[in-house]
């Protein structure tokens, strides 16, 4: 007499072996041994649905299930694939494990580039796959095109040299100016420090108390380069606002402006960390410096409220040129500390220290390192300094051609 079917089910009984060998493999036998199961409570072939295992070529005989080639051969390159991807992680987890990483900065040591490098340099280490140790190289030259071009194309490209670099030098590209040999959209950026607005200061023996005073008086500035920042912003006044600022751009880094001013060789300077340059000053001389203007999208909460923003100004005195304030204050403040690799690191590279820049940027050790410094932060991702590049890089050409003007050497 026929065996009755299975109410409510035409499929066979697994047994808990199978079972946990199917989910354990992912559907796929990986042991070519016979597996002893029966397969099921019915009587002919007939009644005996179509078994999953067919689909990796292994065949019945008398019931039992038994690897065929086809499925050797499946299972053998799942074992491999398995294997592959392990491998893969363990790979990434001490891809910097024996290296050396470089940090490079633009400026010379006791600038406030140089400070922050250090201090992201002295952290970032650990929270990169490996632990590799990190030290600091100075590369000044060209307002940061020296260390730029040896990054995109003299450095190795495997992560193991990373560059914090002044915003002055998406002002390189937008004027078009020779030197710069890769597009910085092409760059790598790993993230922002912070992005505090530039104010301009004058020491407490300067005649130029105010920027009204600036218009009326001749104030020498100290820039490091023709197309630093520290020159850019003043020529950028004297044409927005009618300012007599005088650019002398032979000083090898910030720290030599402060003690050309103690000594009367200059007026002032651009300060680009407003909190951490003024908690290095004595006391007794803080209360005494000028703060003649700022440059940002808004004032910054750092910044005393009654410093005046450049587009305030020029929408007051010079309402047309408007555009071109709005632009140069996105380009020179919106990423104000950025990182960058080469061109050519590989995209999981990238990906991992993108990742252990905003680790570090949440470090607790961090955080009250920079504190103890007096260093503001405002932390951007990788992702979001990419986007502020190609916007700026993107400007309408009429801009474009006004900002060249406005931000170029009035004497050159």
């Amino acid at each position: 007499m026929a065996r009755a079917k299975r109410k409510g089910s035409s499929m066979p009984r697994n047994c808990g072996r199978c079972l946990s060998m199917t989910q354990k493999a992912g559907g796929a036998i990986l042991r070519p041994a016979k597996l002893q199961c029966r397969v099921g409570p019915f009587s002919s072939s007939a009644q005996r649905p179509e078994s999953p295992w067919r689909a990796n070529g292994a065949s019945r005989k008398g019931g039992i299930l038994e690897m065929t080639p086809r499925s050797s051969l499946v299972a053998v390159l799942l074992a491999a694939a398995v294997a592959g991807s392990t491998a893969t992680a363990v790979a990434a987890q001490e891809y910097y494990s024996g290296k050396v990483v470089t940090m490079i900065t633009h400026s010379n040591p006791g600038g406030g580039f140089d400070a922050y490098t250090r201090m992201v340099a002295r952290h970032i280490g650990k929270h990169l796959p490996g632990k590799p140790d990190v030290i600091v190289q100075n590369m000044p030259g060209g307002g940061g095109l020296r260390a730029l071009n040896h990054v995109s194309s003299g450095a190795p490209q495997d992560g193991t040299v990373i560059l914090l670099i002044t915003p002055g030098v998406l002002m390189h590209e937008v004027r078009g100016e020779p030197g710069l040999r890769v597009s910085l959209r092409k760059f790598n950026w790993i993230g922002n420090v912070t992005k505090q607005n530039g104010v301009y200061i004058t020491w407490p023996t300067s005649k130029v108390k105010t920027i009204e005073d600036a218009k009326k008086i001749i104030a020498h500035v100290g820039a490091t380069g023709v197309g630093s920042v520290n020159a850019q912003i003043p020529w950028a006044m004297n044409r927005l606002l009618g300012t007599k600022f005088k650019v002398i751009p032979t000083y090898k880094s910030a720290g030599d402006f402060d003690l050309a001013m103690q000594r009367g060789e200059l007026d002032g300077r651009n300060v680009t960390s407003y909190p951490s340059y003024m908690a290095g000053l004595p006391e007794d001389v803080r209360p005494k410096v000028n703060l003649l203007v700022q440059v940002g999208k808004e004032k910054d909460p750092a910044i005393p409220d009654h410093v005046p923003l450049l587009t305030d100004l020029v929408k007051a005195s010079n309402p047309e040129k408007l555009q071109v304030a709005r632009f140069i204050s996105l380009a020179f403040s919106s990423i104000n500390r950025p990182l960058c690799v080469g061109p050519d690191v590989p995209a999981k590279v990238v990906e991992m220290i993108r990742r252990a820049f905003d680790a570090t940027m949440k470090d607790p050790a961090f955080l009250a390192d920079a504190d103890k410094m007096g260093a503001e932060l405002a932390p951007m991702t990788g992702e979001e300094v990419q986007e502020v590049v190609e916007e700026v890089l993107s400007a309408p050409a009429n801009i474009v051609e006004e900002v060249k003007t406005v931000i170029s050497d009035p004497n050159p």
